[in-house]
Protein backbone atom coordinates (compact mmCIF):
# COMPACT_ATOMS: atom_id res chain seq x y z
CA UNK A 1 0.00 0.00 0.00
CA UNK A 2 1.11 3.43 -0.59
CA UNK A 3 1.62 6.07 1.71
CA UNK A 4 -0.01 9.19 0.71
CA UNK A 5 0.31 12.01 2.92
CA UNK A 6 -2.18 14.76 3.29
CA UNK A 7 -0.50 16.54 5.99
CA UNK A 8 0.06 20.24 5.13
CA UNK A 9 3.84 21.33 4.29
CA UNK A 10 5.75 23.67 6.52
CA UNK A 11 6.55 26.51 4.84
CA UNK A 12 9.98 27.76 4.66
CA UNK A 13 11.72 31.17 2.90
CA UNK A 14 13.63 30.19 -0.05
CA UNK A 15 12.71 26.24 0.15
CA UNK A 16 11.47 24.25 -3.25
CA UNK A 17 10.00 20.72 -3.19
CA UNK A 18 9.82 17.93 -5.97
CA UNK A 19 9.43 14.05 -5.63
CA UNK A 20 12.33 12.05 -7.11
CA UNK A 21 11.34 8.48 -8.10
CA UNK A 22 14.13 6.41 -6.14
CA UNK A 23 13.55 2.32 -5.92
CA UNK A 24 10.42 2.31 -4.89
CA UNK A 25 9.65 5.12 -3.67
CA UNK A 26 8.36 8.83 -4.32
CA UNK A 27 11.18 10.35 -2.39
CA UNK A 28 10.43 14.06 -0.81
CA UNK A 29 13.28 16.47 -1.49
CA UNK A 30 13.12 19.86 -0.03
CA UNK A 31 16.24 21.96 -1.49
CA UNK A 32 17.53 25.58 -1.27
CA UNK A 33 20.64 27.61 -1.68
CA UNK A 34 23.58 26.54 -4.95
CA UNK A 35 27.19 25.97 -4.75
CA UNK A 36 28.82 22.92 -3.12
CA UNK A 37 26.37 20.27 -1.81
CA UNK A 38 24.93 19.55 1.38
CA UNK A 39 22.42 16.66 2.12
CA UNK A 40 20.92 17.00 5.46
CA UNK A 41 19.34 13.58 7.00
CA UNK A 42 16.62 14.32 9.21
CA UNK A 43 15.95 12.16 12.57
CA UNK A 44 13.04 10.97 15.03
CA UNK A 45 10.48 12.30 14.95
CA UNK A 46 11.03 14.99 12.74
CA UNK A 47 11.20 15.19 8.91
CA UNK A 48 12.89 17.80 6.29
CA UNK A 49 11.88 21.03 8.39
CA UNK A 50 14.29 19.92 11.14
CA UNK A 51 16.91 21.63 9.08
CA UNK A 52 14.26 25.01 9.15
CA UNK A 53 16.89 27.22 10.80
CA UNK A 54 20.52 25.98 9.50
CA UNK A 55 18.57 27.02 6.21
CA UNK A 56 19.11 30.37 6.84
CA UNK A 57 23.01 29.93 7.89
CA UNK A 58 24.14 27.68 5.23
CA UNK A 59 21.45 28.49 1.85
CA UNK A 60 23.76 32.05 0.47
CA UNK A 61 26.56 29.42 0.23
CA UNK A 62 25.46 25.64 -0.13
CA UNK A 63 22.72 23.90 -1.95
CA UNK A 64 20.85 21.75 0.27
CA UNK A 65 19.16 19.08 -0.30
CA UNK A 66 16.70 17.57 2.67
CA UNK A 67 15.04 14.08 2.03
CA UNK A 68 12.34 12.59 3.42
CA UNK A 69 13.57 9.07 4.66
CA UNK A 70 11.60 5.93 4.18
CA UNK A 71 8.63 5.84 6.40
CA UNK A 72 8.80 9.87 7.26
CA UNK A 73 7.56 13.57 5.77
CA UNK A 74 6.42 13.45 2.40
CA UNK A 75 8.13 10.64 1.12
CA UNK A 76 5.67 8.00 -0.53
CA UNK A 77 6.42 4.31 -0.95
CA UNK A 78 4.86 0.84 0.53
CA UNK A 79 5.08 0.43 4.21
CA UNK A 80 8.06 -1.87 3.94
CA UNK A 81 11.82 -1.59 4.11
CA UNK A 82 12.65 0.42 7.08
CA UNK A 83 15.70 -1.66 8.11
CA UNK A 84 19.45 0.03 7.98
CA UNK A 85 19.99 -1.58 4.50
CA UNK A 86 16.71 -0.51 2.54
CA UNK A 87 17.62 3.00 4.16
CA UNK A 88 21.20 2.94 3.06
CA UNK A 89 20.16 2.21 -0.46
CA UNK A 90 17.32 4.87 -0.27
CA UNK A 91 20.27 6.98 0.08
CA UNK A 92 22.62 6.48 -2.21
CA UNK A 93 19.80 5.77 -4.91
CA UNK A 94 19.02 9.26 -3.87
CA UNK A 95 22.79 10.28 -4.42
CA UNK A 96 22.74 8.81 -7.82
CA UNK A 97 19.58 10.16 -9.65
CA UNK A 98 20.65 13.58 -8.32
CA UNK A 99 23.95 13.50 -9.83
CA UNK A 100 25.02 14.89 -6.67
CA UNK A 101 29.25 14.74 -6.78
CA UNK A 102 30.57 14.17 -3.32
CA UNK A 103 28.37 16.35 -1.14
CA UNK A 104 29.31 16.85 2.75
CA UNK A 105 26.69 14.43 4.75
CA UNK A 106 25.22 15.85 7.64
CA UNK A 107 22.70 13.61 9.98
CA UNK A 108 21.29 13.71 13.47
CA UNK A 109 19.60 10.63 15.56
CA UNK A 110 19.05 7.68 13.87
CA UNK A 111 20.27 8.79 10.71
CA UNK A 112 23.94 8.54 12.31
CA UNK A 113 23.26 4.91 11.29
CA UNK A 114 23.07 5.88 7.70
CA UNK A 115 25.91 8.21 8.18
CA UNK A 116 28.52 5.69 9.63
CA UNK A 117 27.63 3.42 6.68
CA UNK A 118 28.38 5.95 4.04
CA UNK A 119 31.34 6.70 5.80
CA UNK A 120 33.17 3.29 6.05
CA UNK A 121 31.50 1.72 3.11
CA UNK A 122 31.53 3.86 0.19
CA UNK A 123 33.47 7.12 1.14
CA UNK A 124 33.88 7.72 -2.13
CA UNK A 125 30.35 8.74 -2.21
CA UNK A 126 30.80 11.57 0.64
CA UNK A 127 32.98 14.55 0.99
CA UNK A 128 32.61 14.71 4.54
CA UNK A 129 30.33 13.97 7.46
CA UNK A 130 28.72 16.52 10.62
CA UNK A 131 26.99 13.66 12.65
CA UNK A 132 24.96 15.76 15.38
CA UNK A 133 24.65 14.37 18.95
CA UNK A 134 25.74 10.98 17.67
CA UNK A 135 28.87 9.05 19.61
CA UNK A 136 32.02 8.14 17.74
CA UNK A 137 31.79 5.18 15.79
CA UNK A 138 33.98 3.08 18.38
CA UNK A 139 31.78 3.63 21.65
CA UNK A 140 30.60 1.36 23.97
CA UNK A 141 27.57 1.53 26.01
CA UNK A 142 28.99 2.26 29.53
CA UNK A 143 27.98 2.17 33.11
CA UNK A 144 27.33 5.81 33.60
CA UNK A 145 24.71 5.82 30.84
CA UNK A 146 22.31 3.25 32.80
CA UNK A 147 21.16 6.26 35.23
CA UNK A 148 19.83 7.62 32.18
CA UNK A 149 18.24 4.98 30.74
CA UNK A 150 14.80 5.64 31.56
CA UNK A 151 14.69 8.34 29.22
CA UNK A 152 14.70 6.31 26.74
CA UNK A 153 10.95 4.73 27.93
CA UNK A 154 9.67 5.56 24.43
CA UNK A 155 11.73 3.55 22.32
CA UNK A 156 10.01 0.05 22.91
CA UNK A 157 6.45 1.66 23.17
CA UNK A 158 6.80 3.04 19.57
CA UNK A 159 8.48 -0.63 18.50
CA UNK A 160 5.99 -2.46 19.70
CA UNK A 161 3.67 -4.44 16.50
CA UNK A 162 0.49 -2.34 16.86
CA UNK A 163 1.01 -0.90 20.03
CA UNK A 164 3.50 1.77 18.66
CA UNK A 165 1.44 3.03 15.78
CA UNK A 166 -1.58 3.90 18.11
CA UNK A 167 1.32 5.99 20.19
CA UNK A 168 2.32 7.96 17.20
CA UNK A 169 -1.14 9.09 16.24
CA UNK A 170 -3.77 8.48 18.64
CA UNK A 171 -5.03 11.31 21.03
CA UNK A 172 -2.88 14.38 22.15
CA UNK A 173 0.17 11.76 20.66
CA UNK A 174 1.52 11.89 24.24
CA UNK A 175 4.93 9.46 23.14
CA UNK A 176 5.48 11.90 20.44
CA UNK A 177 5.25 14.92 22.39
CA UNK A 178 7.47 13.63 25.00
CA UNK A 179 10.00 12.87 22.13
CA UNK A 180 10.04 16.56 21.14
CA UNK A 181 10.02 18.38 24.61
CA UNK A 182 13.03 16.14 25.19
CA UNK A 183 14.83 17.07 27.54
CA UNK A 184 13.88 20.89 27.09
CA UNK A 185 10.79 21.92 25.20
CA UNK A 186 12.44 23.37 22.06
CA UNK A 187 9.47 24.02 19.94
CA UNK A 188 6.87 26.60 19.67
CA UNK A 189 3.02 25.35 19.22
CA UNK A 190 3.03 25.52 15.25
CA UNK A 191 6.57 24.10 14.81
CA UNK A 192 5.64 20.86 17.36
CA UNK A 193 2.20 20.46 15.51
CA UNK A 194 4.39 20.59 11.49
CA UNK A 195 5.83 17.00 12.81
CA UNK A 196 2.98 15.94 14.55
CA UNK A 197 0.38 15.94 11.72
CA UNK A 198 2.60 13.73 10.29
CA UNK A 199 2.41 10.99 12.69
CA UNK A 200 -1.50 11.06 12.91
CA UNK A 201 -1.55 9.28 9.38
CA UNK A 202 -1.74 5.58 10.17
CA UNK A 203 0.67 4.71 7.33
CA UNK A 204 3.25 6.99 8.77
CA UNK A 205 2.75 5.72 12.61
CA UNK A 206 3.00 2.11 11.38
CA UNK A 207 6.22 3.55 9.54
CA UNK A 208 7.38 5.07 12.60
CA UNK A 209 7.12 1.98 14.77
CA UNK A 210 8.63 0.00 12.02
CA UNK A 211 12.09 2.28 11.80
CA UNK A 212 12.27 1.96 15.75
CA UNK A 213 12.04 -1.59 15.66
CA UNK A 214 13.98 -2.40 12.11
CA UNK A 215 16.69 0.45 12.05
CA UNK A 216 17.05 2.70 15.61
CA UNK A 217 16.85 -0.46 18.25
CA UNK A 218 18.77 -2.68 16.20
CA UNK A 219 21.55 -0.75 15.66
CA UNK A 220 21.44 0.60 19.50
CA UNK A 221 21.85 -2.98 20.54
CA UNK A 222 24.67 -3.48 17.53
CA UNK A 223 26.68 -1.05 19.56
CA UNK A 224 27.99 -3.71 22.11
CA UNK A 225 29.71 -5.66 19.41
CA UNK A 226 31.80 -2.58 18.26
CA UNK A 227 31.14 -3.31 14.33
CA UNK A 228 33.47 -0.73 13.40
CA UNK A 229 36.95 -1.73 15.60
CA UNK A 230 39.85 -2.20 14.05
CA UNK A 231 38.53 0.07 11.04
CA UNK A 232 39.81 3.49 9.48
CA UNK A 233 37.40 6.23 9.33
CA UNK A 234 38.68 7.78 5.73
CA UNK A 235 36.15 10.89 5.77
CA UNK A 236 36.45 13.97 7.55
CA UNK A 237 34.34 14.12 10.09
CA UNK A 238 32.88 15.99 12.54
CA UNK A 239 30.81 14.82 15.84
CA UNK A 240 28.92 17.65 17.59
CA UNK A 241 27.56 17.15 20.91
CA UNK A 242 24.57 18.92 22.44
CA UNK A 243 25.69 20.64 25.59
CA UNK A 244 22.34 19.99 27.83
CA UNK A 245 22.15 15.61 26.46
CA UNK A 246 22.44 14.44 29.65
CA UNK A 247 23.41 10.33 28.28
CA UNK A 248 25.82 12.03 25.36
CA UNK A 249 28.91 13.54 26.29
CA UNK A 250 32.61 13.95 25.37
CA UNK A 251 33.77 12.09 28.45
CA UNK A 252 31.41 9.09 28.07
CA UNK A 253 32.49 8.45 24.58
CA UNK A 254 35.69 6.34 25.47
CA UNK A 255 38.06 5.03 23.68
CA UNK A 256 39.48 4.83 20.04
CA UNK A 257 39.14 1.25 18.91
CA UNK A 258 40.00 2.26 15.36
CA UNK A 259 41.81 5.39 13.61
CA UNK A 260 40.47 7.88 11.72
CA UNK A 261 42.23 10.63 9.31
CA UNK A 262 40.24 13.78 10.35
CA UNK A 263 37.80 13.33 13.25
CA UNK A 264 37.25 15.83 15.81
CA UNK A 265 34.42 16.41 18.37
CA UNK A 266 32.96 19.21 19.62
CA UNK A 267 30.18 20.22 22.18
CA UNK A 268 27.15 22.86 21.53
CA UNK A 269 26.94 24.84 24.52
CA UNK A 270 23.41 25.36 25.28
CA UNK A 271 21.82 22.76 23.05
CA UNK A 272 19.66 20.34 23.51
CA UNK A 273 18.87 17.06 21.44
CA UNK A 274 17.66 19.15 18.79
CA UNK A 275 20.58 21.02 17.74
CA UNK A 276 19.89 21.78 14.87
CA UNK A 277 16.60 23.76 16.37
CA UNK A 278 18.88 25.33 19.41
CA UNK A 279 22.09 25.69 17.19
CA UNK A 280 22.16 25.81 13.97
CA UNK A 281 25.20 28.22 13.93
CA UNK A 282 27.03 25.13 15.32
CA UNK A 283 25.31 22.68 12.52
CA UNK A 284 27.22 25.69 9.61
CA UNK A 285 30.00 25.91 11.60
CA UNK A 286 31.43 21.96 11.53
CA UNK A 287 29.93 22.53 7.32
CA UNK A 288 31.52 25.63 6.56
CA UNK A 289 34.69 23.70 8.20
CA UNK A 290 34.53 20.40 6.03
CA UNK A 291 33.51 22.55 2.95
CA UNK A 292 36.89 24.43 3.40
CA UNK A 293 39.16 21.92 3.10
CA UNK A 294 37.22 20.69 0.14
CA UNK A 295 39.37 20.19 -3.07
Amino acid sequence: MKVVTDAPMPEVAGVTHRWIAVGDLDMHVAEAGSGNPVMLLHGSPQHWYEWRRVVAELAPEHRLVMPDLRGSGWTTGPGTGFDVESQLRDVLGLLDALELDRPILVTHDYSVFLGWRLAFDHPERIAGLVALGSPHPWTRPSLAMVPQLWRLWFQPVLAAPGLGAIAARSGRQGTVRYMLDWPDATFDEAEREAFLAVWRIPEHARGLSAIYRRLILPGMARLPRGDYDGRRLPVPTRIVLAGNDPVMTEARLGPWRGTADDLRISTAAGAGHYIPSDRPDAVAAAVRELASQRP
